[in-house]
């Protein structure tokens, strides 16, 4: 490492120096250390960042892979707000893959071909799917969820009910688990994907909040709805569940089993895993003292190519605070409000996403997170790596129970 290559110079250069001063072993110079302590460098400061090296300030956008000719522009006057054209390009490109794919794994395993060929082709199906579409849906129905996209309802419900059960979400089921009870129970205790209860760093911890995403979410969202008293949510869940359930048992013993599972089930595994990651990263630095706070019981990922590719979701401070800020405005949203974020120490990495930030916390690696922490505030307030490592490691502890009912209003 760059400590241990200073250590190394310093003794070198000492001795060096007593050899050449004719010194004995121990009349050695010994050197001041030429190196600062590991953790004592300051952290990077935003206003030191050129803007000409922030790309979340730039116009250009990933979130889908092409125009489709003359559809894109037809449909567009559907939009409530041309500004959501990405998701507009997004759905017509997963229709696009999703149809001919899905149809291409049926047909080889109702043809009869070999076991390798039908396993070959779903596998590649759902790999695809995966590092094509997954990441680009998930965060379009999460924000389209949050802000209606179309002017017609029908085509808002679509999303919901028939592009979520092709990347492994059950009909009808997002809005209920994240804008309803995620954003108002705010990972406190009514909330079933809540972070709180956890030690954030532990493996065996995130087993069982994983086990919870793929297996317990079944009964415990129903549950939550009748805790809550929401009969009507509880009635749109139901009926999504059952169909959910009824059309791939279905589809798996009347048509065919092994392609409805690489098409539905797979990718089912896949969903409530990379969800669960993702929600347990987002959530991982929790403030034990002040937890109702949005500033601090998530965190900001800013310039990172993610954000290109969901529509800015690294900023998870601010979609807390105003979840149906439009996906467009939120980097300078950010910007115009920086010192309410220093002021409420809130997180701020830059150039790692969600996922990378929670694999650098399971895998003990907060010295290195701590390079890519930003100071938002002025060069004379900025914390040294070593106080921000303190500090993520006292917001992973988990919380006693009840303590968020205690902690006051969410900021």
């Amino acid at each position: 490492s760059s400590d241990l290559f200073c250590i190394l110079l310093t003794r070198s250069l000492a001795r060096s120096l007593a050899v050449r001063h004719g010194l004995a072993e121990e009349e050695r110079l010994e050197l001041p250390n030429m190196c600062p302590p590991p953790g004592s460098e300051k952290v990077q400061l935003l206003d030191k960042i050129p803007t000409s090296e922030r790309p979340d300030l730039n116009s250009s956008r990933n979130e889908y892979l092409f125009r489709t000719p003359f559809l894109s522009d037809r449909l567009a006057v559907a939009l409530k707000d041309q500004r959501d054209e990405p998701m507009l390009h997004l759905m017509l490109n997963i229709v696009e893959y999703v149809v001919p794919g899905s149809l291409l794994v049926f047909a080889v395993n109702l043809m009869g071909c070999s076991a390798f060929v039908r396993h070959i082709t779903g596998l590649t199906y759902v790999v695809l799917l995966g590092v094509l579409f997954f990441e680009r849906f998930i965060l379009m129905m999460h924000f389209s969820s949050h802000r209606s996209v179309f002017h017609n309802e029908l085509l808002n419900e679509m999303i919901v009910w028939c592009f979520a059960p092709f990347f492994g979400v059950p009909c009808g089921v997002y809005k209920l688990h994240h804008v309803v009870m995620h954003h108002i129970e705010n990972n406190h205790e009514l909330d079933i994907s809540s972070t709180e209860r956890y030690q954030r760093d532990s493996w065996a911890d995130f087993a069982r909040y994983w086990f919870g995403f793929i297996a317990l979410i079944w009964v415990e969202l129903p549950l939550y709805c009748v805790k809550s008293k929401r009969w009507e949510w509880l009635g749109k869940l139901s009926s999504g569940l059952i169909t959910y359930a009824v059309f791939l048992y279905l589809m798996a013993k009347y048509v065919n089993f092994t392609a409805t599972a690489y098409v539905f089930f797979a990718t089912y595994v896949v969903a409530m895993t990379a969800m669960s990651f993702g929600n347990w990263s987002q959530h991982i630095f929790v403030n034990p003292e002040n937890s109702h706070s949005n500033y601090q019981l998530t965190f900001n990922c800013i310039d990172t190519p993610a954000n290109k590719r969901t529509f800015n979701d690294g900023y998870h401070v601010i979609h807390h605070l105003n979840a149906r800020l439009h996906w467009s405005e939120i980097p300078e949203y950010f910007l115009k409000n920086k010192d309410k974020h220093n002021d409420n120490l809130a997180l701020t990495f830059r150039g790692l996403d969600f996922f990378e930030v929670g694999v650098l916390v399971m895998t003990k690696q907060l010295p290195k997170l701590a390079e890519h922490y930003v100071h938002l505030g002025s060069e004379d307030t900025a914390p040294t790596r070593s106080q921000i490592v303190d500090r993520m490691q006292g917001w992973l502890r988990p919380l006693p129970a009840g303590a968020a009912k205690t902690a006051g209003k969410a900021d």
